[in-house]
């Protein structure tokens, strides 16, 4: 199946539940599942943030370093795509744009960027995501590449396209946890990684929106 198939659609994920509510986020200190694989856990922090939309409960961890390239600004650009940013565990049930059920549970979050190959205009403004993977089948710390990525990724929702939320804005200076709507009037929170450059990477991710797609 091609590339332009499995990525038909880059969707951005909302509970259903969630639409109109508000978000909050507040820092908690629990360790990563143990259903994580240990190479996988073993970059991510000892504690995370635990965020609210509507009734729901997602409780994300982020490594303690995101591996970007040396010299210049850090951004999205210097990480690799495939790179473990984090990993969510979900409360209850998450559906995407299309409807498709995420189950409850425990998925890694890997960076993944759209293809410029003019099937997405209008699905985002930025080409930045980040993947939701089953832990399951989520075992290599390495980055995946884009095939990898989405490979594991479609496992999430079955059929052909992978499970994403946006990276809008990819780059911020907002406060970490406060929130804010991007141009597309999609609601997102703002989140903090360290990076091995030394300064940490500061992006929105869109958990409240629809995208006709």
């Amino acid at each position: 199946m091609s590339r332009q198939v499995l990525l038909l659609v880059f969707v951005v994920i909302a509970g259903g539940p969630a639409y109109g509510q508000q978000l909050s986020g507040a820092a908690h200190e629990e360790s990563a599942p143990g259903s994580i694989a240990e190479p996988i856990r073993a970059l991510l922090g000892p504690g995370g943030v635990r965020v609210t939309p509507g009734n729901l409960t997602l409780d994300f961890w982020w490594v303690t370093s995101l591996p970007v390239k040396a010299g210049g600004e850090v951004t999205w650009l210097g990480v690799a795509e495939g790179t473990v940013v984090g990993a969510v565990r979900l409360s209850g049930e998450y559906r995407d744009v299309r409807g498709k059920a995420i189950r409850p549970g425990v998925y890694t979050l890997r960076y993944g960027i759209q293809p410029a190959n003019g099937d997405h205009l209008g699905v985002s403004t930025y080409r930045d995501f980040l993947l939701l993977s089953p832990v399951a089948d989520d075992l290599d710390p390495a980055p995946t590449g884009h095939d990898g990525t989405v490979a594991i990724s479609k496992d999430t929702i079955g059929g052909a396209h992978p499970a994403t939320w946006a990276l809008d804005p990819p780059v911020t200076t907002d406060a970490p946890l406060s929130v804010g709507k991007n141009d597309m009037d999609l609601t997102y929170m703002t989140f903090e990684v360290p990076t091995s450059a030394g300064t940490p990477l500061r992006f929105g991710l869109v958990l409240i929106g629809r995208l006709d797609a």
